[in-house]
Parts: C-alpha cells; structure tokens; sequence
C-alpha cells in the first residue's frame, strides 16, 4: 500500500488538533459561563457520594472488560479473566489519545503476548464497540422524548437536536447488524479487506447475547455512578433510571466523535442533555458531568492499574515463544502477505 500523500497527513492532523481545540475551547467556556453553579454543585458533593460513584465507575469498566473477553474468547480461544483484564483495560487508555485507533493498536500488541492474534483481538473490540453502541441505544431508546426536553433546556439546540435525530436513526440499523448471519458476513468482509484468514466459526447467538449482558451490566452501573453524584436532585426510582439513560445515550453516541480523546465534549454535552430533560438545571447538569468524567478517568487509571499489576507480568512470559515475539531477520519470499500472529 503506498504510504499517504504528505500533504494529505497534514490535513488529517490539522483537522484532528482543530477538532480537539474547539472541543476543549467549548468545555471551557461553557463552564466558565457557569462557573458561579458549577462551584457551588461541586462544593455540595459529598465524600460519601464521590468514594460511592467512583467505586461503581470501576464497576462498570469491569464489566466492559467482561464484555470483551466473553466476544475475543468466542474469536480465539477462552480467555482467562486474569489474562483479559489487562489486554482490555491497560489498552483502553490509550482513548485518551486523540483519534480512534490508539486503544486498538495497545490492545493488539498486548494481546499478542497472550496468544491472541492481533487481526482477533481488533476485529473483537470493534465488535464489542458495535454491541456495546446498541445495547447503549436500546436502553436509551424510552427516554429519547426526554432528551429532546433537555435539548431545549440547553441552548444548543442544533447539536442536540443533531445528536438525538442520530440515535433515533442509528438504533434499527445497530440492532440488525447484530443479527449473527449478517455479523459473520461483515466480519468475513472485513478479515479479507485486512488480508488475514477467515474466521474459524460463524459468529453465534450466544457470544452476542452474553456480550450485550455484559454491555447491560456495564450501562446499569455506570447510570448508578451518575445517579450517586445527582441523587439530591433527583432522588428515587425516577432519577435512577434517568441517570441511566443520560450515561447510555452519552457513552453510545460519544462513540462516533472519533477525533475527540475518549468521546470528550460529546459525552458531557450529551450526558447534561439527558440531565436537563429531567429538570435539572443546564448548568447544575453540566457540572455534574464534569465530575463523572474526573471521576471516571480516575478509574479508568486505577482499574488498569490493578490489572497491570496481577496479569502484565504473566502476559510478558506468555503462551508464545520468545523468538515469536521478536521480527524474523530474514523471512523467507513467497506470495500473498504474510500472516501475523
């Protein structure tokens, strides 16, 4: 493949740091507006409610992990929770890196150290996004009427609207591409396209239900997290259920903003849209976003952390050999590609 026109690198980059600039101007002066109500929102948050949201924050990324492992298992061969936990959740942090493929490309590498070919561990983590962007959509789906409340409430009426219309759009599409049939024939697609082998099964029920029950887990959780942050404005069974749809329709359409590092502005924005059709006022709502993805990056680290900490050392001494881990000085020619391990 020849390499991209230098003058076209540079326009992807300069389009990608522009992106990222306005984004960051956006999150700045919207705070800055409203920084009297979001002080005084910080200050009311309790230490009970911060050390509470953040342990349900960890929750959740582990359950995402769970829904990681329980797809890529189902590609290659079972993983073990020890093993998965630090291919997915060491590799997620590299979100916070602006563009789509950095988490991709940390978890390939990691995951070739446990035995799991980099061509599996990509194609599964992109399926589990797909999945997980659905599952995200279908519990976002009663509360979509409610979004357009706090779409008002917002003031940014174009991209809120922009924002919903899309989901409501993108829902029936995500929910047929899960079909297992059609799955394992766009999976076949995209192996061929990357010039690796076919995949070895056809792409079942039961991978996709057990990953969505995962994706659920994780959803139920990171709603819960909100919920402890905003339960003194929207206490009870109403604010539990809307801090869930808020996180859901946040977390699954922030997704598609690959410019921006881990969905940045595009979350918040979203998540203070479901926040405000509740009641909440714009900017106590916005604040309380900012909080959950403090806390969330902690977590994000913290869990990671963990998981370095009991499996990277037996990932390093892993299943393959260490001359498989090293380039062949001289491979030998021959036709076709060469397939990676």
């Amino acid at each position: 493949m020849a390499p991209a026109k230098p003058w076209r690198a540079r326009l992807i980059t300069a389009v990608r740091i522009l992106a990222v600039l306005g984004i960051v101007y956006f999150i700045v002066a919207t705070t800055r507006d409203q920084w009297p109500e979001v002080q005084a929102t910080f200050r009311s948050l309790s230490w009970t409610s911060l050390t509470l949201s953040l342990f349900t924050a960890v929750l959740s990324l582990w359950a995402t992990m769970m829904a990681w492992r329980s797809m890529v298992g189902s590609m290659d061969h079972p993983l073990r929770v020890r093993d998965a936990a630090p291919i997915m959740l060491v590799g997620s942090l590299g979100k916070y890196l602006p563009g789509s493929v950095w988490a991709y490309v940390v978890q390939m590498e990691l995951g070739r150290r446990a035995g799991v070919s980099r061509a599996k561990v990509f194609i599964g983590s992109v399926l589990v996004s797909g999945v997980g962007v659905t599952t995200g959509l279908i519990l976002t789906s009663p509360g979509f009427g409610t979004a357009f409340d706090g779409v008002r409430a917002s003031k940014h009426e174009v991209f809120g609207s922009l924002a919903v219309w899309s989901s409501i759009i993108l829902l029936p599409f995500t929910v047929v591409c899960c079909y297992p049939p059609l799955l394992t024939w766009i999976v076949g697609r995209a192996m061929r396209l990357l010039r690796r082998p076919p995949l070895d099964r056809p792409i079942t029920w039961r991978p996709i239900l057990s990953t969505m029950a995962w994706c659920v887990v994780g959803y139920l959780t990171a709603g819960l997290h909100l919920w402890l942050l905003v339960r003194a404005q929207l206490p009870g069974l109403h604010g539990l259920t809307g801090s869930i749809f808020a996180m859901a329709l946040a977390m699954s359409i922030s997704t598609f903003v690959i410019v921006a590092p881990s969905g940045l502005g595009a979350r918040e924005f979203l998540m203070a849209l479901g926040l405000a059709g509740l009641g909440m006022p714009w900017a106590t709502a916005w604040a309380m976003t900012l909080m959950s993805r403090l806390l969330f990056t902690v977590a994000d680290v913290a869990a990671a952390g963990a998981a370095a900490a009991v499996g990277l050392r037996r990932i390093r001494h892993s299943q393959l050999p260490d001359e498989e881990l090293l380039p062949s000085p001289d491979p030998a020619p021959g036709p076709g590609p060469r397939a990676v391990a």
